[in-house]
C-alpha cells in the first residue's frame, strides 16, 4: 500500500451532499463535479454480517465512467468504533467498464458495533487519485447474539486470516446462541409445561432417539419426503436451518421442522401425512425469528389430530420457525384409542369418534371420571398459566390465558389429575389453577418487612403492607416455578404468603 492511510482518514474539509441512489441500490457519483470531495452518504449494516454489499456507480456527467479493471482500483479506508483501521479493496469485474463497482464488506469490518469514526472511498486510475469520497458507515449492534467481540485490523488481501477469523466468529456465535439469557429465561418460565404437556427438550429428544435405535433396531425407519408435507400458505420449507425432515420408527415420529413465512403470521404451518398424526394433540416448544434471523422468541407449536402443525404464539409477521420433537402416535394423552385418516379421535372403542359414529358402536366418549359437584366453599379458580381446556370426551379446545377467574361447577379426574368444569363442556386442569377456599379463619399478622403478595392467579402484587388482617379465604396453587403456594386473603384480591404471616 503506497499511501499513508492515516492522512487519508484525517481529512476534515468534508461538506455533506447526498448522491442519487438507483432502484437497483447503486449509489450514483459524478466524477466530473468540481465539488466531488463534498459527497457524503450513510450506510447501516448489522454487527457480524458477512458480505453486505456497497454498490457504487461512477459517472462523467450523464455518461457512465468506464474504469479499466486492470489498471484502476477502488478502496475503502475506515477507522471503526474500536479505533481499528480497515482497508477493503473492491474486486475487479466486467461491470467496471460500465462504471459499476461493488465493495463486499467482510464480517471483520462489521466486528465492532458503533459508527465508524472516519470512512472514505478512494478511486484511482493507475497511480492517480481520481476521487476521494466521504462515507458514513454505522454498524448496528447484534442484539440477538449479544456478542462482545473485539475488532482486529483487517485488510482484504489477507485471505487466509479472514477465513480463519470467520470460522472463529461462527463458533463463538453458536456458543452464544446456546447460552442466550433471554431464551434460557423463557425456557425456565415454561418448566411446568415441559413436565405436563409433552414439550420435548434436546436432551430428551437425543435420549429418545438413542433408545429407539437401541431397542427397535429390527424395525426399518420410514422416511417421508418433504414434498409429502402439505405446506399452508404463506408458509414453506426453509433450508437455512437445515431442511425439514420427517421419519417414523414403529409408532415413534421424529420431526424436525424448519418453516419460513414472508407474508403473514398465519397460525397453521402445514399438515402432516395421515400415518404420523397423533391420537391426541402434542405440544412442542420451538423458536420463532424475524425475517433476518434475529429477535428469537419461544413459541408453542401444536401437532393436532388432523395433522395440522399450528404455531400458537408467534408475534412475527415475517417469520422463520424451527422445531425438533418426537412423539408416539398411539399415546392417548387426552383420551381415545386411535385415529383414522381424517384425524378423528377415537372414543375408546372402534365404533365411536368425536365427529360422529362411523361404525355403529357406542358413542359415549366420556374420559373424565369421578365427577361430582364442587364444594360451596370453593369460591373460584384463578388461572396461573396459559392452559388448554378439554371437553368431557377429552377433545382439546381453546387456550385460556393466565390471569382469568372462573367459578367451577363440577370436579373430576382424568389420567390421575384433577379437572374442574368452568363452562358447559370445558374442563381445566387443576394443576393450572389456584383454588380459593372460603371459610372462617383467625386473624393473621404480617411478620415479614417485605411480604410476598399475590392476586388470585398468583401474579405478584407490589405494595408495602404491615399489620393484622382478618382472613376470610385461603388460596392454594403451584406457581410457574413449580413451588406450592399457600396464602391468606387480606383484601378483595390480595393474598399474603403464609410464610410471611402468622
Amino acid at each position: 500500500m503506497d499511501e499513508n492511510i492515516k492522512d487519508i482518514l484525517d481529512q476534515d474539509t468534508w461538506l455533506p451532499a447526498t448522491p442519487d441512489i438507483t432502484k437497483d441500490g447503486y449509489i450514483k457519483i459524478d466524477l466530473n463535479k468540481v465539488d466531488l470531495v463534498t459527497y457524503s452518504f450513510n450506510k447501516r449494516f448489522r454487527q457480524g454480517e458477512n458480505g453486505p454489499q456497497l454498490k457504487l456507480w461512477f459517472y462523467d456527467g450523464n455518461q457512465p465512467h468506464q474504469l479499466d479493471k486492470d489498471n484502476s482500483s477502488v478502496t475503502l479506508y475506515g477507522l471503526d468504533a474500536g479505533d481499528k483501521i480497515k482497508v477493503i479493496s473492491a474486486d475487479q469485474s466486467d461491470t467496471w467498464q460500465a462504471g459499476r463497482v461493488v465493495i463486499a464488506l467482510s464480517s471483520q469490518a462489521m466486528a465492532t458495533a458503533g459508527q465508524y469514526k472516519r470512512c472514505v472511498i478512494e478511486v484511482k486510475n493507475k497511480d492517480q487519485v481520481i476521487a476521494t469520497i466521504n462515507f458514513n458507515l454505522d454498524v448496528l449492534p447484534n442484539d440477538f447474539y449479544n456478542l462482545n467481540i473485539g475488532s482486529d485490523p483487517f485488510s482484504s488481501q489477507v485471505d487466509e486470516k479472514v477465513k480463519n477469523t470467520i470460522n472463529y466468529f461462527n463458533d463463538i456465535s453458536k456458543e452464544a446462541t446456546d447460552k442466550y439469557d433471554g431464551l434460557k429465561q423463557a425456557i425456565d418460565n415454561i418448566t411446568d409445561q415441559i413436565a405436563k404437556n409433552n414439550i420435548v427438550t434436546k436432551d430428551i429428544f437425543d435420549n429418545k432417539v438413542t433408545s429407539i435405535e437401541n431397542n427397535i433396531k429390527d424395525i426399518e425407519p420410514k422416511r417421508f419426503d418433504v414434498s409429502s408435507i402439505a405446506w399452508k400458505d404463506p408458509f414453506s420449507n426453509y433450508t437455512g436451518f437445515g431442511q425439514t425432515s420427517l421419519s417414523m420408527i414403529g409408532d415413534e415420529v421424529l420431526l424436525s421442522l424448519s418453516a419460513n413465512s414472508y407474508n403473514s403470521s398465519s397460525a397453521t404451518i402445514c399438515t402432516l401425512p395421515s400415518e404420523v398424526r397423533p391420537i391426541a394433540e402434542k405440544v412442542g416448544h420451538g423458536i420463532s425469528m424475524d425475517g433476518d434471523g434475529h429477535d428469537a422468541q419461544p413459541v408453542l407449536i401444536s401437532i393436532l389430530t388432523n395433522g395440522d402443525v399450528v404455531v400458537q404464539n408467534n408475534t412475527h409477521d415475517h417469520a422463520k420457525i424451527v422445531l425438533t420433537t418426537t412423539y408416539n402416535v398411539k399415546d392417548p394423552d387426552l383420551g381415545g384409542s386411535g385415529n383414522d385418516d381424517s384425524g378423528n379421535i377415537g372414543g375408546g372403542n372402534t365404533g365411536g369418534n368425536t365427529g360422529g359414529n362411523t361404525g355403529g358402536g357406542n358413542t359415549d366418549t366420556t374420559v373424565i371420571t369421578n365427577i361430582g359437584k364442587t364444594s360451596s366453599n370453593l369460591e373460584k379458580l384463578g388461572v396461573i398459566r396459559d392452559s388448554k381446556v378439554i371437553s368431557k370426551s377429552g377433545v382439546p379446545g381453546r387456550t385460556i390465558s393466565a390471569g382469568q377467574d372462573f367459578w367451577a361447577s363440577h370436579y373430576g379426574t382424568y389420567n390421575g389429575e384433577d379437572y374442574y368444569q368452568i363452562s358447559t363442556d370445558e374442563w381445566i386442569k387443576g394443576y393450572d389453577v389456584t383454588k380459593v377456599i372460603k371459610g372462617n379463619f383467625n386473624n393473621v399478622t404480617i411478620t415479614a418487612s417485605n411480604p410476598r403478595l399475590y392476586n388470585d392467579c398468583l401474579q405478584n402484587v407490589s405494595r408495602p403492607i404491615s399489620g393484622t388482617f382478618y382472613v376470610d379465604a385461603t388460596i392454594n396453587g403451584i406457581d410457574k416455578n413449580g413451588n406450592t403456594i399457600h396464602g391468606f386473603r387480606i383484601s378483595t384480591n390480595e393474598y399474603v404468603d403464609q410464610r410471611d404471616a402468622a
